[in-house]
């Protein structure tokens, strides 16, 4: 059991873990501020740690951290899924290339339903802003179940061409 004098100087962050928001993370210092570790407590008003813990930080700013964490989560985890995609010749930043065409074709036509490059290029097709605006709910729709990358393709050509 933490105690309140130990929380007052060691708290560094709380935030919930769950998404029904029923445990809380806090991150604490130790004692010696060498290391940084977890404890986890119930998110319950009358649980005693829950009570010291409220002493240093509202709920409201613990609802905030875990928003704020999960925002930082989800940018982390799509520059991580960019970086492999240009690691494994998935983007190609060399528009002017002669063998771009080509490239395009091989990456449609090479192992159609890998699923790896199948979710690389959704996240791509939705980070378009055509796609972004369109209001053509019913083929982002399928962009989002396409099974294979032409098909992905298909479905976002057809809002760009504005079908």
């Amino acid at each position: 059991m933490l105690t309140e004098e130990f929380l007052k100087d060691n708290l560094i962050t709380a935030y919930f873990i769950d998404n029904d928001r029923e445990n809380i993370e806090m991150m604490l210092r130790s004692e010696d501020k060498k290391s940084v570790f977890s404890e986890i407590t119930p998110f319950d008003e009358d649980n005693e740690q829950y009570k010291i813990l409220t002493k240093f930080i509202s709920l409201d700013e613990i609802h905030e951290n875990t928003y704020n964490k999960k925002k930082d989560e989800r940018r982390e985890f799509e520059e991580e899924v960019i970086r492999i995609a240009k690691r494994d010749g998935l983007i190609n930043e060399n528009f002017n290339s002669e063998d771009y065409i080509e490239n395009i074709l091989k990456f449609l036509t090479n192992n159609p339903n890998n699923e790896d490059q199948l979710f690389a290029l959704k996240l791509s097709v939705f980070e378009n802003e055509n796609i972004i605006n369109s209001t053509n709910e019913e083929l982002k729709k399928k962009i989002r179940q396409s099974t294979s990358k032409s098909e992905v393709m298909l479905n976002t050509l057809k809002i760009i061409c504005g079908e």
